[in-house]
């Protein structure tokens, strides 16, 4: 899996995707899970790459204008790439900076996997927040492979309930990454993840929610990576969309 950013300047932070307006301008993105170096999120470069994303024909699409990086990984422990990415991702160039987490579920302890990514990126100085150099502004929890999690749904249910209970303990703002396919098996008919944007999956190649169909108590999503992994600027990484 792999991001978003947002059309209108004024919308600040990444957090405050329910509340910002619908603009003209097409809003792109990237997310990597692995070490990314700050010449492959330059400007110059991932804006002249942008042209190869689909509907970018016209002067209004500047450039990739987000990231989100893998912090935590399938292995129960933080991505020792994360720290030095984020920086690069910031030194680059990039308006928007997030971060997504990859869970343990048969590791257990849902709060000390959450802890253990905290600290590492504490060692860092990286914390919440939206500003150069050392912040990020949303955690995406990656829900996804029913290979990773139980086969009790009750249990990833739960498991689920204590990554966001720590999270909001550290002050951290979140979303889900997923998609019906992933979620159902995983969690089966529950809406529990609902209260926060949606974040989904669909490789059809079209920067467009006209795919888009209601699960999990999400009626709308806030993002679509709408292509898996491709290079760009030297890089692997999934192609987002926000309009």
């Amino acid at each position: 899996m792999k991001v978003f950013a947002f059309a209108a300047v004024v919308c600040a932070a990444l957090v405050a995707v329910a509340l910002c307006p619908m603009g003209a301008e097409a809003t792109y993105g990237v997310d990597v899970s692995q070490q990314t170096y700050e010449n492959a999120w330059s400007t110059t470069c991932i804006t002249r790459a942008a042209l190869n994303f689909p509907h970018v024909h016209t002067p209004q699409v500047q450039r990739v204008r987000f990231g989100v990086i893998r912090c935590f990984m399938s292995t129960g422990h933080p991505d020792p790439n994360c720290p030095h990415t984020i920086y690069n991702a910031w030194d680059g160039g990039m308006d928007h900076v997030d971060i997504y987490f990859f869970p343990c579920p048969t590791c257990g302890n849902p709060a000390g996997q959450i802890d253990a990514m905290v600290a590492n990126l504490a060692k860092y100085n990286i914390k919440p927040g939206n500003a150069k150099p050392g912040t990020y502004g949303m955690l995406w929890l990656d829900i996804e492979g029913p290979q990773y999690w139980t086969k009790d749904v009750g249990a990833n249910r739960n498991f689920f309930s204590g990554l966001v209970s720590q999270a909001k303990a550290h002050g951290i703002h979140l979303g889900v990454y997923t998609r019906q396919s992933q979620w159902s098996p995983i969690m089966g008919d529950w809406s529990g993840g609902s209260a926060f944007p949606l974040w989904y999956a669909h490789y059809d190649g079209s920067a467009s929610f006209s795919d888009f169909r209601a699960f999990g108590g999400w009626s709308k999503p806030s993002i679509k990576q709408f292509a898996g992994t491709t290079s760009l600027c030297g890089a692997g990484v999934d192609k987002n969309w926000y309009p």
